[in-house]
């Protein structure tokens, strides 16, 4: 049952990245009330160039002990514009929401690889390396960890 589930919902994640992708370069930005809002699907490129500047802007001292210093989202913002001229993305809602998706999925990943026996696989392809039985206690405990299971992390 799981794995139909997985891959149902795997092949949803991959026609709904088609159509985000789509929208972006054929269809103006529409805007929505509150409640008829959809989740915009991120592309792969978007986030590497994301993750790329955020490594960028703590390189050149714009993150403290506390977070980034104010105005960092525009300089974001920038370099989302320069690789994607015609991108809808902003700093408030998408780019926050954006990180906070991430810092969960680390938090999670950060709590598995903290048990002892467990740890990534040695192919080099970034796969938990643990057996049925731990991998079953890991899910039972974590109810985010099932539902985030079919999410790559990089």
């Amino acid at each position: 049952m799981q794995d139909q589930m997985f891959g149902s919902r795997s092949s949803f994640m991959v026609q709904q990245s088609v159509t985000a992708s789509e929208g972006l370069h054929h269809t103006p930005r529409q805007k929505y009330r509150k409640g008829d809002r959809t989740r915009r699907m991120w592309l792969e490129r978007e986030e590497e160039i994301l993750a790329t500047s955020l490594l960028g802007l703590v390189a050149s001292g714009w993150k403290s002990d506390n977070g980034f210093r104010s105005g960092y989202l525009t300089k974001v913002e920038d370099s989302l514009r320069q690789e994607f001229p015609t991108t809808d993305l902003k700093g408030t809602p998408h780019i926050q929401s954006k990180i906070g998706a991430w810092k969960k999925s680390y938090g999670l990943l950060r709590s598995i690889l903290s048990r002892t026996g467990i740890g990534f696989n040695t192919d080099g392809d970034n796969k938990i390396d643990c057996t049925d039985e731990q991998w079953e206690q890991i899910v039972a405990v974590s109810t985010q960890l099932y539902l985030r299971l079919s999410f790559t992390w990089m």
